[in-house]
């Protein structure tokens, strides 16, 4: 029995020892803004204003000829307006809204 588990001891060390290389997790650099912004679009506005701003699902505007101020685009992000809803909750911060806003802005013709 003392063998047995001197063996299995002797066994998981190994394994241990085997699967801990030393080798370091190098985390990705941070994206940049102008792909936060897309993702974070494509994450929450684009089932309804498509990839590229056009779709108008649900009464959706297009976002391609969109001359609406950054001011009331970013009201619109933040309050919502007719069937959009808020959409601050979920962006989580005016970082991302403004990443957002910026993502807009470059789908305009």
């Amino acid at each position: 029995m003392v063998l047995r588990i001197s063996y299995f001891c002797s066994c998981l060390l190994l394994v241990v020892s085997c699967s801990s290389s030393g080798d370091k997790v190098i985390p990705e650099p941070p994206a940049p803004p102008e792909v936060v912004g897309e993702n974070l679009f494509i994450m929450h506005c684009a089932v309804c204003h498509g990839e590229d701003g056009k779709l108008g699902a649900s009464g959706a505007k297009d976002l391609s000829i969109s001359n609406l101020s950054d001011a009331a685009t970013l009201k619109i992000i933040k309050e919502g307006k007719n069937a959009m809803p808020p959409m601050k909750a979920l962006l989580g911060n005016n970082k991302n809204i403004s990443l957002v806003l910026e993502h807009i802005k470059k789908l305009r013709h």
